[in-house]
């Protein structure tokens, strides 16, 4: 079953005020588009997951640290970082996280992939963590009491920056196909077509510094509807269009060069 919501949010550093210095109001927009879709995501799910980038796959621990001194300020906070410095703004805090990162080599077809996986297993994660009734232990009562219950609702947010070539001071420098491939992205979310997003070339999305291709690649996955038979063929996607979906830009911009999208896809 597909997310009930999903976001992407960028993950600078300067999103942390204390790191900005005299940006900081500046930013103010961006973070208040990060706290709506935040509220919207985790409002919504009974169980959030966040991905981000990592070496390697992985899923940090809820006492994992991750620390912002080495940009110069004082904050320890829960991985992923940014992510975490995020959900502390919200009050009260979400109590229903998980995370996992992974590797910034994949590709479209592995990301999509444990996308479906994420989305498949934290419902029966949620779903597991609701409980039975009492003295349901197996057998008829408890496929009775599996059928009666409401599936879990799975909340998806994605950290990661569109192209770093938005200006001549980007860290990429500029480079003029970088406003077409970020707005190719905010598109898919605008049109509630995430399978879109599958679309990213790799390769470019390298050359152009984007951080965040493969985990909209794992949301695009997660709402793919696959075959559970398998007699479509291996991972064969038996419909890509969700009219039920709807998608909203809540912030689109590149104030240092580096594309910045915050947007949400929420099902009806």
């Amino acid at each position: 079953m597909a997310p009930i919501a999903a976001a992407v949010l960028p993950h600078p550093p300067l999103l942390v005020p204390g790191l900005a210095g005299t940006a900081a109001p500046e930013l103010d927009p961006l973070r208040a588009a990060c706290r709506e879709a935040l509220v919207t995501v985790t409002a919504a799910a009974d169980l959030t997951i966040l991905v981000g980038t990592g070496p390697i796959w992985a899923v940090p621990t809820p006492s994992a640290l991750g620390s912002f001194h080495p940009y110069g300020a004082d904050l320890d906070v829960t991985l992923p970082a940014i992510a975490a410095h995020l959900l502390t703004t919200l009050d009260p805090p979400p109590t229903r996280i998980a995370a996992v990162t992974v590797p910034a080599a994949l590709g479209p077809s592995a990301a999509a992939t444990i996308g479906h996986a994420l989305a498949a297993a934290g419902q029966k994660a949620a779903s597991a963590d609701s409980g039975s009734p009492a003295g349901d232990r197996g057998g008829q009562a408890h496929g009775s009491a599996d059928r009666a219950r409401p599936a879990a609702r799975v909340g998806l947010l994605v950290m990661g920056d569109l192209s770093a070539c938005r200006t001549d001071r980007a860290p990429g420098g500029f480079r003029p196909e970088a406003a077409a491939f970020d707005a190719s992205i905010s598109e898919a979310f605008r049109s509630a077509t995430p399978h879109r997003l599958l679309d990213l070339d790799p390769t470019r999305a390298a050359t152009l510094l984007v951080s965040g291709r493969v985990p909209l690649q794992v949301l695009a996955g997660a709402f793919e509807q696959r075959d559970p038979t398998g007699e479509a063929g291996p991972g064969r996607v038996l419909d890509q269009t969700r009219p039920e979906l709807r998608g909203r830009v809540l912030y689109e911009g590149a104030p240092y060069g580096v594309g910045y999208l915050v947007a949400i896809l929420t099902a009806s």
